[in-house]
């Protein structure tokens, strides 16, 4: 579990003093609210090493994923499973109502809409960065808390190649620390024909892919 000891210590004391609205479980997905200085939204994965994602400014494995982490590890969470069974005994309006509150509270009007893949919003956020440097920062946390996760191995390395017809700054350490959120989560997978994908690209790109060998040392050695 990758979480610092002071992280921990304080998430526990979150949780102690209640502080966790609430914790689901769904499947190996935990998801929650945590009250801090706002109310953050929270998913841990715990089929990967209780990795969490939140809404606070440090997003990741920060203090509110490991009170939601406690809440699990108290049983004191619910499970999805029952929330659905209960629908199931409802009627087609009683859903209906349900669903529609839903959609108006949380503003998920997009998920009825033919919106752009992640993908393309990865693309675009690589397009807007020759043209203004600070957007680096906007597509490293959408990366982050967004792409990886949820792109497919395809995908992941897609946005590489497009990293490199924008012709970024490889040498900029928010580029390479862009291309490492990436190379990460492919070699996390560990998918071999995603990899030999990836060894062509270097090849062709080691000037602009040079961090990647280090990447190949570590998985093949």
């Amino acid at each position: 579990m990758q979480y610092d000891p002071k992280i921990m210590e304080r998430g526990k004391q979150y949780y102690r003093n209640n502080l966790v609205k609430y914790c689901i479980k769904y499947k190996n997905l935990l998801f929650g609210e945590v009250i801090g200085s706002d109310v953050y939204r929270v998913k841990v994965d715990l089929n990967d090493n209780y990795f969490g994602l939140c809404t606070c400014p440090y997003k990741y494995n920060c203090k509110h994923a490991y009170a939601l982490i406690e809440a699990y590890k108290n049983n004191n969470y619910i499970d999805a499973e029952e929330i659905f069974k209960e629908l199931k005994n409802k009627s087609k309006e009683e859903i209906l109502e349900i669903l529609k509150n839903l959609i108006i509270k949380n503003y998920l009007w997009d998920e009825f809409l033919d919106t752009e893949s992640l993908l393309n919003k990865a693309i675009g956020l690589i397009k807007l960065i020759p043209l203004e440097r600070k957007n680096i920062h906007t597509f490293k946390s959408f990366l982050r808390n967004q792409f990886v996760k949820n792109a497919d191995d395809e995908e992941l390395i897609k946005v590489i190649e497009e990293m490199i017809k924008a012709d970024l700054d490889f040498e900029d350490s928010d580029v390479i620390e862009a291309l490492t959120i990436i190379l990460d989560e492919i070699f996390r997978r560990e998918n071999k024909k995603i990899i030999e994908k990836l060894i062509n690209l270097y090849r062709k790109h080691k000037k602009e892919l040079w961090i990647v060998g280090d990447y190949l040392i570590e998985f093949y050695y």
